[in-house]
């Protein structure tokens, strides 16, 4: 079961990156081929931080 809960947190996240790359060009008005670059900025940024948070609870 948690395996399934897994997947389907994974994919809102990725669906709610992917959305809020394509709010951002749209505000910030540049073409929306740039926001499969913006996701996966946003997708890096939100593992380090997951990680980092994970480093300091263990230490």
């Amino acid at each position: 079961m948690d395996k399934y809960a897994d997947i389907a947190a994974r994919a809102g996240w990725t669906g709610a990156e992917a959305a809020l790359a394509v709010g951002v060009t749209e505000l910030a008005q540049v073409s929306v081929w740039w926001a499969a670059p913006l996701a996966l900025v946003l997708a890096a940024a939100k593992t380090w931080v997951v990680n980092r948070r994970k480093t300091a609870e263990a230490a």
